[in-house]
């Protein structure tokens, strides 16, 4: 396989772990028979594929959002896409930088950077905002809490019995949730690496974003882009979009690409202690 689908497959090796990684670029590199065009027109059709589930899920942050709402980036992306969004705030926010230890990307980091509060703070999210985020356990949110941060969480799907989740209250079981979590988080393509450092520049702290591999940047800027043509056709039912994209699922189950996954990525070892140790007091729900 050359270079540049190896270079894929690492990238993603970071998301999803090495054995799921292969695979999903073994399927996509058959699909399309090695074209990097067709692979890029596939990333397109699975942007349309998310855009209504999208749409539903930026209306119900806006229905539940208290404060300023702030978009965290990388995973939750694609709702900076559509009109509703566009006044939101967008904050690079993940593990690594605020401390917390993440087992597929081997980052062993045990403190926040020292620029996040001022970034907060000049973005107007120390306090009294809503943090919209793909989900799904809180490590971040627990950690910003213990930093004095006021905030809400609300996550695109939540294994947090203390943090609502889009598809959690959209009636889709656990296991259901968990395969579209896993697809929108790891197997939508980024167009930049996590961001591991803040800069300043000019007074303004700003994350330092890093090219992610060139076909990342090919699929991720085609998957946005369909995304982005929700505006100019009609939204179909919630449950037709959801319908499409666990019935791609399954399609991948088989071995046929869809760029949604067939099976979920790695989970965290240490799910069950975190959970259990969660402070009863911090709910919102």
């Amino acid at each position: 396989m050359e270079d540049s689908w190896q270079a894929y497959q690492q990238t993603l090796s970071m998301e999803l772990g090495h054995k799921l990684a292969q695979e999903f670029v073994a399927s996509l590199h058959s699909k399309s028979r090695g074209c990097i065009h067709e692979a890029t027109r596939l990333f397109y059709d699975l942007g349309t594929l998310w855009a209504p589930i999208m749409a539903a899920w930026s209306q119900w942050v806006l229905d539940h959002a208290q404060g300023t709402i702030a978009i965290i980036l990388r995973d939750a992306k694609p709702l900076t896409e559509l009109s509703i969004t566009q006044h939101w705030k967008q904050l690079y926010l993940n593990r690594r930088i605020c401390g917390v230890a993440d087992e597929l990307s081997n980052n062993s980091q045990s403190d926040y950077h020292p620029l996040l509060k001022c970034y907060l703070q000049q973005s107007g999210c120390l306090e009294h905002f809503t943090f919209v985020d793909s989900g799904c356990y809180g490590t971040v949110v627990l950690e910003l809490h213990n930093l004095g941060m006021n905030f809400q969480p609300l996550f695109f799907f939540s294994k947090n019995p203390a943090i609502r989740g889009f598809i959690n209250e959209c009636g889709l079981s656990m296991a259901e949730g968990e395969i579209l979590n896993d697809s929108l988080e790891c197997a939508f393509p980024h167009v930049y690496e996590r961001p591991t450092e803040f800069a300043i520049t000019n007074g303004i702290v700003h994350a330092t974003l890093q090219p992610s591999d060139t076909l990342s940047i090919l699929f991720g800027t085609a998957a946005m882009l369909g995304v982005r043509s929700i505006r100019h056709k009609p939204d179909p039912s919630l449950q037709r979009a959801t319908d499409s994209l666990l019935c791609s699922s399954e399609k991948a189950r088989r071995g046929d690409f869809t760029g949604v996954l067939g099976h979920t990525s790695p989970e965290w070892s240490k799910k069950a202690e975190f959970l259990s140790n969660w402070p009863q007091h911090l709910r919102w729900v």
